[in-house]
């Protein structure tokens, strides 16, 4: 960062880009001109001097850091929108979310300065004027650092919660929390009520179970309809959530709690009815207006329907497979499609070389392997190519070893450090064995939640238990393009896993291929277990950043 050197502090200094409106806009656009899109650094640095050095800050010099918020504002949600909408590597995703979040703190910091002003003094009825939005503006960048947290699927600290309920009951007891008040030009006016709110309700969505941009969309939209719940004192009535303000906690679902000062209810009745009607246009073939015009990527359907469930007036009810404790056991975790499909087909290759050993009698496992298909036939007599002749056996350093914690039906809860897991996310496929075992599972990252000690937790859903190594071909059984790189083709054709699902109580099979490949309808040679098939690609069943899970015709035996 550059340093800021064009001004003097203390008191011989002559003259300060944050002295007045003029100042700043004229530094604005000097910085602009020069640095481009390194302005938002700059505005990080200019603020950082001004609340370390300036003293005493007076009404003309808020009246500039609300023009230079208002300057610095498109830069800062265009480097927002970038980082949402783009997989960076890990090194420039760590410095982007960190020049996003010293931004919004160095603003808050900037801002509360404002909060002691002398109630006197000269210039008390132009702070007290400009109250609302000092405090709106905190709020806005209060609940965006919040944001950063939960796009990672961590928590608020206890010292956030503190400074985020004092903000509201302060704005309460000065009745300004009804305030009508426009954060940025352009944008629908809001109050400081309907932006506490807003992240309250956001806040309860801290399950780990939705991407960041399904976060960001959520905040969106509650921000859109917070003004149709209403923050009350009274308990009796139908309440759906609770927080006390004077405490340094988030929400909950609401329950019986004594008349304390402190609490707040309110109903999600509007709220929920409102997107049950967006869903009503969605399910008939349309895109609601509303949603059309002021979301330009769309919402996605399904997202309506987990917040209905998760804002319900009252709580949603699950039938979830029993979770049993485990104690000292290890979970062995491949990853990556080209990693998971290796480890399938060292285990497969492990099991005919001691076949081979054995005797050449079929097991009843190959009889079962070949039905699954739908076909019954005999092992196709052209001779499986490996690469290389040998496969690569797989050493300790492909693998990761994580703890745990419990298990049911469909899955598994673990644990592991969170130091070098920044390639975890949801819908992540991983190849998974108790350690120990030999064969590999397929299973998908469900849940995330960072925990505290530098611990992740994982929910983990099995896809399958038994998936079979295969490779695709053209229709017209051209090999794989040679621009794919080594660890995606496998006996010249695009590697795949086949995997047979239960769904509504009968068989399904899918196959797992790289998402780039995936057209509806599309016709592909599958070969798998030394068969071939001609194979119709069908509806997506799972969907995660490289890799998709599809449904297959089967079309016809090779």
């Amino acid at each position: 960062m550059a340093k800021l050197d064009f001004f003097l502090f203390g008191d011989k200094r002559k003259t300060h880009p944050l002295d007045d409106v003029k100042s700043v806009t004229e530094w604005y656009g000097t910085t602009l001109r020069e640095f481009a899109s390194g302005s938002h650094d700059q505005i990080t640095g200019l603020l950082l001097q001004f609340n370390q050095e300036i003293e005493n800050p007076t009404v003309a010099m808020l009246e500039a850091l609300v023009e230079l918020d208002r300057l610095g504002h498109a830069t800062h949600q265009q480097l927002c929108a970038q980082y949402l909408g783009s997989k960076l590597l890990p090194a420039m995703e760590r410095q982007q979310r960190a020049q996003i979040r010293s931004y919004g703190r160095q603003m808050v910091d900037a801002f509360q300065r404002f909060m002691t002003f002398d109630a006197d003094g000269e210039d008390a009825p132009q702070m007290r004027r400009l109250l609302p939005l000092v405090i709106g503006k905190m709020l806005f960048y209060l609940t965006e650092n919040a944001l950063w947290h939960y796009y990672r699927h961590a928590s608020l600290d206890e010292v956030m919660w503190s400074n985020v309920n004092q903000l509201f009951r302060y704005a309460e007891e000065n009745a300004i929390d009804a305030v009508p008040l426009q954060l940025f030009p352009g944008e629908a006016p809001t109050t400081i009520h309907d932006l506490y709110l807003a992240l309250l309700m956001t806040s309860s969505l801290n399950s780990g179970n939705l991407t960041a941009r399904q976060t960001h969309l959520a905040y969106q939209l509650v921000l859109m309809l917070s003004n149709r719940m209403t923050l009350s004192r009274d308990l009796s009535g139908e309440s759906s959530f609770i927080i006390n303000i004077q405490h340094a906690a988030p929400p909950s679902r609401a329950h019986n709690v004594p008349q304390l000062q402190g609490v707040r209810v309110w109903s999600t009745a509007e709220l929920v009815d409102q997107l049950n009607a967006w869903l009503v246009v969605y399910d008939s073939g349309a895109t609601p207006q509303a949603l059309r015009e002021r979301f330009s990527q769309g919402v996605d359907p399904a997202l309506l329907r987990f917040l209905v469930r998760e804002w319900a007036v009252k709580p949603f009810r699950f039938e979830r497979a029993e979770r049993v404790p485990v104690v000292s056991k290890q979970l062995e975790v491949g990853r990556l499609l080209s990693g998971v499909h290796r480890l399938v087909r060292e285990h497969e290759e492990s099991l005919v070389q001691d076949n081979r050993r054995e005797g050449p009698a079929v097991s009843a496992g190959d009889v079962t392997e070949i039905r699954i298909y739908g076909f019954l036939t005999g092992r196709r007599r052209e001779r499986n190519v490996l690469q290389n002749d040998v496969i690569k056996i797989a050493t300790s350093a492909d693998l990761q070893l994580w703890d745990i914690e419990n298990q049911s039906e469909s899955g598994l809860g673990v644990s592991l450090p969170a130091a070098g897991a920044d390639w975890l996310s949801l819908g992540t496929l991983l190849a998974t064995r108790e350690a120990g075992q030999q064969a590999w599972s397929l299973s998908i990252v469900r849940r995330i939640k960072r925990e505290e000690k530098g611990r992740m937790y994982l929910g983990l859903q099995l896809l399958s238990s038994r998936p079979v190594a295969a490779y695709t071909k053209s229709e017209d059984g051209r090999n794989a393009a040679a621009t794919l790189p080594a660890g995606m083709v496998w006996n010249q054709g695009e590697i795949a896993l086949f995997a047979s699902v239960t769904k509504r109580g009968g068989k399904t099979n899918t196959l797992l291929i790289p998402l780039s490949s995936y057209v509806h309808g599309k016709r592909l040679q599958m070969f798998a277990k030394n068969k071939g098939f001609l194979v119709a690609l069908g509806r997506v069943l799972e969907k995660g950043a490289d890799w998709c899970q599809v449904e297959i015709e089967l079309v016809a035996q090779l």
